[in-house]
């Protein structure tokens, strides 16, 4: 090297210069040459998971990134030269990277081992979200380097601008231009005009920065220097610029899914993953869920609680849950559980809650599928000793003698329905129950498990997605069918999943058309006279536990099941309660607010389908007077009075009742008025 040292110094630093540049060559031409444009990662990508009505057409919300990616033909003209003018001015010219901004970032800003800027073309901007991680580094930086330039020489600049516009965030949970019109302004990518186009251009540099909502004077300013710099490039004339108006952003949304259809979300969730799809592959986004819910149903739903329960507020407000299920396939076809997104869901949370007297028709069918007739006539005399348990009907009941089952159903007696649990046997009525839909567990074997059973009360708790299961059991004729949300799941063009319908017999349909028989009269002139529709059969069964804590009405047609139930938030009595339809003092039944709130929603969710017909009564079993071996207390004439004022009934559901019960095997005569449905308290031995 004695020829290297004979050289003058500024030979010396020329040479090196030389040398350097000539490694930098070689770096780059290797460089380049060795790298390839790989595919976006999946993160970049990823579309959000989109729920959709049951048509297959109508969104309910979505799940995940809320990005839709959409081709640059979507996308309006005004969009694009908005972004332009924003982050890259010259992106149509220049060669893909910023030297000078490269240079920036990796010798004048290095803290800490980190890169803390980099090259801001939306070549480099977009390879760096698309193709790598975001982590700040030499080598990350590098590798953004080379494939922002490789795909400047291979990938058209249309191609990169609208991968780019699909990708970037655009705030309030918005990823891509599409997702983001439609947070900011309810419209399409296509159809954004200037003003609205350099408003998300000036979210880019800092989303949550340049929010209008939270910070209008910078978010104006930022919106001012994009419409300038589009005239600047002649993409937007001075004349239409100065006329523009700054524009009305909606407000920010928390949650997609708002309001009750949080509990469709949940639920679908919860389905989905036990179908085998993971937390982390529904949230990754890309998935279209077709569920179960009907759009004319579910908005009928909304609209038939929400017309009786108030908003929450105070200390134990009211709350109510619907649930309407399709006979014969378990399609849920309107849910409503929850009032606000992140409430608890009362349609399918939790424990459950007490079922009344709605257990009722499980009772009545283990009988039937025992050999029992409906014209099998009990004492239906209170208060009784039954099967070691002191049973009351409600105070406001006739004075029955003996009756028959059909009757002491419609009527909700509870001491004729103790007794045939006792003579049925317990465990055949949660047998018969679990067959039609009532999960396995609820039932358990401790002591007073007949009354339990027979009233609906004690440690017995049920949800309304499984009564309105259990009742879609009987419109099915016997046939139970397991409830479900989703229909179909598409990954991309590929079907992924596709429910199938799973069925058992629960019971004979002979069984199912006598009790259907018994829960129409209980509609046409028992305790749910107010859930009558408009023109169609109507069969269903009230139930109130004790202290007015609960009060159902479930009911069904042959093509729709539906369970309604009302209480209050953290437990307590519907009494002194103040609903849409005025106050409460007396308490609520199953045949008052939950019967009006069914009909109101089963009037609107089959209207303008055809009115279909239940089977007629089978006449199955044998005609018996079972000899009483229990211990009935005394029993006096009760005068039946009205649970209810007139003042206090929703004024929006029929009050029509009839003045006399039917003709039955009686002890003492009835009164002029019907009973409210029992309140079924928790037997005491």
């Amino acid at each position: 090297m004695t020829w290297l040292r004979s050289l003058s110094w500024k030979k010396r630093i020329g040479l090196g210069a030389a040398a350097l540049l000539a490694f930098f060559v070689v770096f780059l031409v290797l460089g380049f040459a060795l790298t390839s444009v790989p595919a976006p990662n999946k993160i970049a990508t990823a579309q959000a998971t989109r729920l959709l009505y049951a048509d297959g057409k109508t969104e309910i919300g979505r799940i995940g990134k809320n990005r839709t990616i959409v081709p640059i033909s979507r996308i309006s003209k005004d969009a694009q030269h908005a972004v332009l003018a924003a982050e890259d001015r010259d992106f149509y010219s220049e060669a893909g990277i910023s030297p000078k901004g490269i240079a920036r970032a990796l010798f004048t800003n290095v803290k800490g081992g980190g890169v803390s800027q980099g090259g801001s073309t939306i070549t480099q901007q977009y390879a760096k979200n698309a193709f790598l991680t975001q982590q700040r580094t030499f080598t990350r930086k590098i590798k953004e380097v080379f494939i922002a330039m490789k795909m400047s020489q291979t990938v058209s600049k249309d191609t990169i601008l609208a991968d780019y516009l699909n990708t970037i965030y655009f705030g309030r949970g918005a990823y891509g231009i599409q997702a983001a019109s439609q947070a900011y302004f309810h419209v399409n990518a296509a159809d954004l005009k200037p003003s609205q186009a350099a408003v998300l251009a000036s979210s880019i540099r800092s989303p949550a920065g340049y929010d209008p909502t939270k910070h209008p004077d910078k978010a104006k300013s930022r919106w001012s220097y994009v419409l300038d710099g589009m005239v600047t490039k002649g993409w937007l004339a001075k004349d239409v610029r100065d006329s523009l108006k700054y524009p009305s952003v909606y407000p920010i949304k928390a949650n997609s899914f708002n309001g009750p259809l949080d509990g469709v979300r949940a639920q679908v969730i919860d389905e989905l993953q036990r179908h085998g799809f993971p937390e982390d592959r529904i949230t990754a986004g890309g998935l279209t869920v077709v569920t179960t819910i009907s759009k004319p149903a579910e908005d009928a739903a909304i609209a038939s609680v929400e017309a009786v329960i108030p908003d929450p507020t105070g200390a134990h407000p009211p709350v109510g849950a619907l649930v309407s299920v399709q006979p014969g396939s378990g399609k849920v076809v309107a849910y409503y559980g929850t009032r606000r997104p992140g409430d608890f869901d009362y349609a399918n949370g939790g424990a459950g809650v007490q079922p009344g007297s709605s257990m009722k028709p499980y009772v009545l069918a283990a009988a039937l599928a025992s050999g029992k007739s409906l014209d099998t006539q009990y004492d239906g005399s209170s208060p009784q000793t039954v099967c070691g348990q002191l049973v009351h009907n409600d105070s406001g009941d006739p004075a029955f003698g003996q009756i028959d089952l059909s009757t002491a159903l419609e009527y909700s007696v509870n001491t004729v329905y103790l007794h045939l649990a006792c003579d049925v046997g317990p465990q055949k009525v949660a047998d018969i129950a679990h067959a039609a839909g009532i999960p396995q567990g609820l039932l358990g074997r401790q002591g007073g498990l007949s009354a339990q059973i027979a009233l609906g009360s004690g440690g017995y708790e049920v949800h309304p997605l499984d009564q309105a299961a259990g009742y879609a059991t009987f419109a099915a004729r016997g046939k139970a069918a397991k409830p479900y949300f989703v229909q179909k799941v598409m990954d991309g063009g590929d079907s992924v999943y596709n429910a199938k319908t799973s069925t058992s017999e629960a019971f004979s349909p002979d069984v199912a058309a006598d009790a259907t028989s018994a829960m129409e009269k209980v509609v046409a002139g028992g305790t749910g006279t107010r859930a009558q529709l408009n023109g169609r059969p109507t069969a269903g069964k009230t139930g109130t536990t004790g202290n007015n804590a609960n009060a159902w009405f479930i009911g069904f047609t042959p093509q729709l099941a539906t369970a309604v139930w009302i209480g209050r938030d953290g437990g307590g009595p519907l009494k002194g309660v103040t609903f849409k339809t005025g106050a409460v003092s007396g308490g609520v039944y199953g045949g008052t607010l939950p019967a009006g709130i069914f009909k109101s929603f089963m009037d609107k969710a089959l209207e303008g389908k055809p009115v279909e017909q239940f089977p007629p009564r089978a006449g199955i079993g044998a005609v018996s007077t079972p000899t009483v071996t229990s211990s009935p207390l005394p029993t006096a004439t009760v005068t039946a009075t009205p649970t209810q004022t007139p003042s206090q009934q929703p004024t929006q559901v029929p009050t029509a009742v009839p003045t006399t019960l039917p003709p039955v095997v009686q002890t003492t005569p009835p009164p002029t008025a019907p009973p409210s449905d029992s309140p079924s308290p928790t037997a005491s031995p």
